[in-house]
């Protein structure tokens, strides 16, 4: 479980991603802070525990990556609104 480069790759995005991902994460999957930090130190928890923490931690990239993407293309959008006002004015 702990092994896989899928793991270390989403317990890495979630740390990029959230100041706080255990309160995060045990807010969303209804596990324990404590369970969740081992999770997160890979100290071994039911699997039932794992999978929905799992599940939670890919829920919340997935979300925040939508946000993201929406706020850079809200942003592209306003860059060249002001990219063409400033070239009709020239």
């Amino acid at each position: 479980m702990y092994h896989s480069e899928d793991y270390k790759s989403l317990k890495k995005r979630m740390l990029e991603l959230f100041d706080n991902p255990t309160t995060v994460v045990a807010d969303r999957s209804g596990r324990s802070q404590p369970t969740v930090t081992k999770f997160f130190k890979q100290v071994s928890i039911r699997h039932s525990s794992w999978l929905s923490i799992y599940e939670a931690c890919i829920e919340l990239v997935e979300e925040q990556e939508t946000r993201l993407k929406q706020l850079y293309e809200k942003s592209s959008k306003l860059i060249k609104k002001e990219d063409s006002v400033h070239s009709k004015e020239q």
